[in-house]
């Protein structure tokens, strides 16, 4: 896991793309290494972008390691226009299939038009109904109970797994069965859903946002291939060391109880 250097592919991500490895996971600002990548290089880019300025309030409460929960801001800086626009026309340039982003249902348009900009074509806005969402603690309004996921495709006939079922997905919260200490985490089992209805075995995910990996995890569980980008030290080695573990059939858990897998992992 090292940082990129000079513009060039680092070696990890060249070995995904030539088949010699099954994932890679950088730490590195992703404005350094997308550029690096050949147009179409990834079958899919699944990510989950940090969140607007809105959600970056002193009342909002965090889940911080340890499961506890605090009021006070997100760790990592907003989300802004330029680099929404910077983001999407990369992800529609490197992706050959879907281009999938979560966000706020204040953002879905911006995400959608960005994508459309870059040269995707808009499929569909989803949302991720959160049954445990986080009440208005003011009570001045209605909590917020989901979030948004914009679809988008490469030109060309689209095509998924999940025949003609509606694009909502229901999956609580705080379903962490392995925390990762990341305060925003996707629950594994909405990945994994994701994961199987929009991509094929064998292909390439992309997470330019890749946070402390459960993305990736969902891609190796499933017979995928995987490149993440992660800026922020910490997460990076907490997904490396994830992925480690799920390539050899383990939850970080487990891996770091020194667990030994019984039937081995991917390869």
């Amino acid at each position: 896991m090292t940082p990129i250097r000079g513009g060039a592919v680092s070696e990890e991500i060249r070995a995904v793309l030539e088949g010699r490895e099954r994932w890679a996971v950088v730490c590195a600002d992703n404005r350094e290494v997308l550029p690096t990548l050949p147009d179409k290089s990834v079958a899919h880019t699944i990510c989950d972008p940090p969140y607007e300025a809105e959600a970056h309030t002193l009342q909002r409460r965090v889940k911080r390691e340890g499961g506890t929960m605090s009021p006070g801001p997100l760790s990592f800086p907003p989300m802004t226009q330029e680099d929404r626009i910077w983001s999407a026309a990369q992800m529609a340039r490197l992706t050959a299939r879907w281009s999938i982003a979560f966000c706020q249902v204040e953002a879905a348009v911006k995400w959608t038009s960005a994508l459309m900009d870059g040269g995707a074509v808009a499929k569909r806005i989803g949302v991720w109904v959160k049954p445990d969402g986080m009440p208005q603690f003011s009570g001045d309004r209605p909590g917020m109970g989901y979030e948004s996921i914009v679809f988008a495709h490469a030109k060309g006939r689209s095509r998924w797994n999940g025949s003609g079922r509606n694009g909502v997905f229901i999956h609580n919260k705080n379903d962490l069965s392995e925390r990762s200490g990341h305060e925003t985490q996707k629950p594994t089992p909405l990945m994994l859903e994701l994961v199987e209805l929009f991509t094929d075995p064998d292909e390439l995910i992309l997470d330019p946002f890749c946070g402390s990996g459960t993305t990736g995890v969902a891609a190796i569980r499933l017979g995928r291939r995987f490149i993440g980008i992660e800026r922020d030290p910490k997460y990076a080695a907490i997904a490396v060391e994830r992925l480690a573990a799920e390539s050899q059939g383990l939850s970080l858990t487990a891996a770091r109880a020194g667990q030994i897998a019984l039937f081995g992992g991917a390869k």
